[in-house]
C-alpha cells in the first residue's frame, strides 16, 4: 500500500482477468478504456490539426451581411476622400487600401473573405507629375450577395504631397466589365 494505487478493471471477456489501464506509465491497448484513450487521443490529435489549417470553420460570425458591408463601404470611402492621401494610381494598387479600409470599418467582417477587384483598366500614377487618375472597383464579400462599384476618381497638383481631392461614388451592383 505504501507504492501508491493501481487502477485495476475487471475484463468482461475473459472473467477474471485483469488488465491495467496504465502499463509502464502509457495507455494499456489490451485495456478496452487504455484502449479508448489512445484512439480518443488520436482523434483529438487530429482535429486539432485540422483546426490550425482551418481556423474559420469555428468562427463563422466573421462573414459578412448586405447591411455591414454597405456600411462599411460607405464609412471607408467616406474616410479615403477625406483623408486624400492616395489615388486609384498608387503603386502597389489601390485595392489593398480600399480592402484594408473597408474590412477596418466593418462589424467583425473578416478582411479576408472580402474582395476588392479592379474592374477597369489600371491607371497611370500622377505622383510626380500631378493630373488625374479614374479607375473602378468591384467589391463583394462571402457571406451576401451584395456587390458594389466603387468609382474613384483623384486629382493631384505636380509634385505636392498627398491628393487635391478623392472623389469616391459608390453604385450598387458590379462594375460593369470594360
Amino acid at each position: 500500500m505504501g507504492r501508491g494505487r493501481r487502477v485495476w478493471l475487471v475484463n468482461d471477456i475473459g472473467g477474471d482477468d485483469y488488465e491495467p489501464v496504465f502499463k509502464h506509465g502509457k495507455y494499456n491497448p489490451a485495456n478496452p478504456i487504455g484502449l479508448a484513450l489512445i484512439v480518443g487521443t488520436l482523434l483529438f490529435v487530429a482535429g486539432g490539426m485540422y483546426l490550425l489549417h482551418h481556423p474559420d470553420l469555428l468562427d463563422r460570425s466573421k462573414e459578412w451581411d448586405g447591411g455591414e458591408l454597405r456600411s462599411a463601404v460607405s464609412a471607408a470611402t467616406d474616410e479615403l476622400s477625406r483623408e486624400a492621401m492616395f489615388g486609384p494610381g498608387a503603386i502597389g494598387g489601390y485595392e489593398g487600401i480600399l480592402r484594408s479600409s473597408i474590412a477596418a470599418h466593418g462589424d467583425g467582417g473578416a478582411k479576408d473573405r472580402l474582395t476588392v477587384r479592379l474592374a477597369s483598366e489600371r491607371p497611370e500614377s500622377a505622383g510626380y507629375d500631378g493630373g488625374s487618375e479614374q479607375a473602378d472597383y468591384t467589391v463583394t464579400a462571402e457571406g451576401t450577395d451584395d456587390a458594389f462599384c466603387l468609382g474613384v476618381y483623384a486629382m493631384k497638383r505636380e509634385r505636392a504631397l498627398g491628393y487635391d481631392f478623392v472623389d469616391i461614388s459608390v453604385d450598387d451592383g458590379a462594375c460593369p466589365a470594360s
